[in-house]
């Protein structure tokens, strides 16, 4: 409370008040309820098996901070269930904010396709997956290259955080889906050949099997618990169910080919595209964003003229932009100046899935 009294506190700021999780902690996380005084929190018992839900006004709030008030009425939720739910459908595993970031998954094969195709886009910079069973018992795993943090959020034992080699005390900072930043401490971390295994046998039997756990997961994620399966499958009805239909299908390595190393014949490489040809490229690009509710165009804007300006950046730059983050991100402000352009919502990630769009359109 003494912080949530310090941010309130805070001269020359705009507060971010009115959200479930706008103020949190370790503990657990809170925000306002009512646009003025009243203010919602929940708290985490240390074991991680059962939830607090508090309701204070923010005299209150303050009482406590200054150690004037020691007692409050609140009402307790059980994480841990008695009973395993009755598995329904297919398990969800998701690797991004759009439909076809996404899978339900039917057998084994499809999902270890999945797993092999993220793990080998991890390795430029980390990603985060978020599964489901068909029991609705919820995992998120934070991917770098060749290590994996893995947290339970909901499941019959409850909270569980993976952990790795405890002697580290750096981490490494990735955003979730809705970009909001977590800091994933490397003592969390597994080897991915053993978070793999664990991540197919939690679809099975809502566990990690054999890798030690803590009971405690980062504050951030306690409220992806309130997310179950319907509602994520509510945002995105369109979910593959086939692995060649979604996002990684399409943009998965080519296999390796045998070539004859004694013959070299020189290779014509991909010719420019023309103006006709960038200018539809940029009007399908400019469509995606748009249709993303992305990108905001000035008053009465010249698409023609949008268009050449988008299309010389995109003969330039988008190629190095769907193959680095850095790039799209730099090439994100750039659009973001075009004349005619109001603003840019996209962030580098948003672009690079817009390009890749807008290319196959």
């Amino acid at each position: 409370m003494r912080s949530v009294v310090n941010y309130l506190d805070t001269p020359g700021q705009e507060l971010f008040l009115d959200a479930e999780d706008a103020l949190d902690a370790e503990c657990g996380y809170g925000g306002r309820i009512d646009g003025s005084k009243t203010y919602r929190f929940k708290y985490i018992t240390g074991n991680g098996h059962h939830r607090w839900d508090i309701v204070l006004e923010e005299a209150q709030i303050r009482e406590i901070s200054d150690g004037l008030l020691i007692e409050v009425m609140g009402e307790r939720f059980d994480i841990v269930r008695t009973h395993r739910r009755t598995p329904v459908g297919e398990p969800l595993l998701i690797w991004g904010e759009y439909a076809d970031d996404s899978l339900r998954v039917r057998n084994e094969q499809e999902l270890m396709g999945a797993l092999d195709a993220l793990h080998g886009i991890s390795q430029e910079r980390p990603r985060m997956l978020r599964v489901w069973s068909a029991a609705d018992d919820q995992l998120v795993a934070a991917l770098w290259g060749d290590h994996c943090a893995l947290y339970v959020v909901e499941s019959p034992d409850g909270y569980a955080t993976s952990t790795g080699d405890q002697d580290r005390n750096d981490s490494f900072e990735m955003k979730d889906h809705e970009g909001h930043k977590l800091t994933v401490p490397w003592a969390d971390c597994v080897s991915w050949d053993y978070a793999r295994r664990a991540l197919v046998r939690f679809i099975e039997h809502s566990d990690l099997g054999d890798i030690p756990v803590e009971g405690r997961i980062p504050s951030l994620l306690l409220m992806m618990g309130d997310i179950d399966r319907k509602a994520a499958l509510a945002a995105r009805p369109d979910a593959p169910v086939d692995l060649s239909q979604s996002s990684l299908g399409r943009s998965s390595v080519p296999a390796a080919v045998d070539v004859t190393e004694e013959v070299t014949q020189p290779v014509e490489g991909e010719k420019p595209l023309g103006p006709v040809e960038l200018a539809k490229w940029a009007r399908c690009l400019l469509d995606v964003l748009l249709a993303r509710e992305l990108i905001e165009l000035g008053p009465a804007p010249n698409l023609d003229e949008i268009a050449y300006q988008l299309g010389g950046l995109l003969q330039a730059h988008a190629v190095d932009a769907e193959h680095s983050l850095d790039t799209a991100d730099w090439l994100a402000n750039e659009i973001g100046a075009v004349k005619g352009i109001r603003r840019l919502f996209a962030t580098g990630g948003d672009l690079q899935v817009a390009i890749r769009r807008s290319r196959e359109t």
